[in-house]
């Protein structure tokens, strides 16, 4: 079988590569796995975030654009720092490593209760050559006594509701893991209150908490933070979407 490279810088070339069985095999896998519309970061196992390669499966979320926001925002805020952080529902550890690769003087800690994800973490880590601890816990069920005190936490946590999954992407829906994605129309804040309280014990004085968040329940985000005791900022993203939150403990 051929295949059609393109190369050089100015020009294009055709050059024609002749596959090995195996090589064949492996590519024409690829290629109905994209048919079956399966995420192509999925396929090639391998996404970018932040200008850093991380490996991705099944077992995490692909890294999302919003969630570079995210972190840059958390880098523009405190470069040249030394700073305690944690990173609450880590998945591919991409928001810690990125963290870590801009903010050598922190140091980074990170959680997740999926087993899988913390590996698929612990070899991004490796990847990109840094240190980060992480630890399996829960989110919702954060004992204080295990922690010490952090000078920020982040956290991307679970923020869509359930009755929107009829608006999003099949791809996202048939493919990426709902643990990390969903929460209940009961309850969608869940994971911003209890995390909230954490924050209550285990973020220093005039410490931050930062979110991505529902667009949709921004609002709600923003009040919940406050009548806890912080002053609570939503920030737009490049799109103009309510997609992060930045609040500083004043307890």
């Amino acid at each position: 079988m051929m295949i059609e490279n393109i190369i050089g810088r100015n020009d294009l070339v055709n050059q024609e590569v002749e596959l090995s069985l195996t090589d064949k095999a492996a590519f024409e896998e690829k290629i109905q796995k994209l048919l079956l519309q399966i995420p192509i970061q999925y396929v090639l196992e391998e996404a970018d975030f932040y200008g850093l390669k991380f490996k991705v499966n099944s077992s995490v979320l692909i890294p999302r654009p919003e969630t570079e926001e995210l972190v840059h925002l958390i880098i523009k805020n405190h470069k040249n720092q030394s700073l305690n952080i944690l990173d609450i529902g880590t998945g591919s550890g991409c928001i810690p490593i990125s963290l870590q690769r801009n903010l050598p003087l922190a140091h980074i800690s990170a959680i997740d209760i999926s087993e899988d994800a913390l590996k698929v973490a612990k070899q991004n880590a490796q990847l990109n050559r840094v240190e980060v601890s992480f630890l399996k816990d829960d989110a919702l069920n954060l004992l204080t006594s295990n922690y010490p005190v952090f000078d920020v936490i982040v956290s991307n946590p679970p923020y869509i509701a359930i009755s929107e999954k009829s608006d999003m992407e099949n791809t996202v829906i048939a493919y990426e893991p709902h643990l990390a994605l969903f929460v209940s129309d009961e309850n969608p804040l869940i994971f911003y209150d209890r995390i909230a309280d954490f924050a209550l014990t285990n973020l220093n004085k005039q410490g931050f908490l930062y979110f991505e968040i529902n667009q949709a329940l921004a609002e709600e985000t923003k009040i919940l933070l406050e009548q806890k005791g912080f002053k609570a900022q939503i920030i737009k993203d490049i799109n103009n979407n309510d997609r992060m939150i930045s609040a500083q403990f004043l307890g």
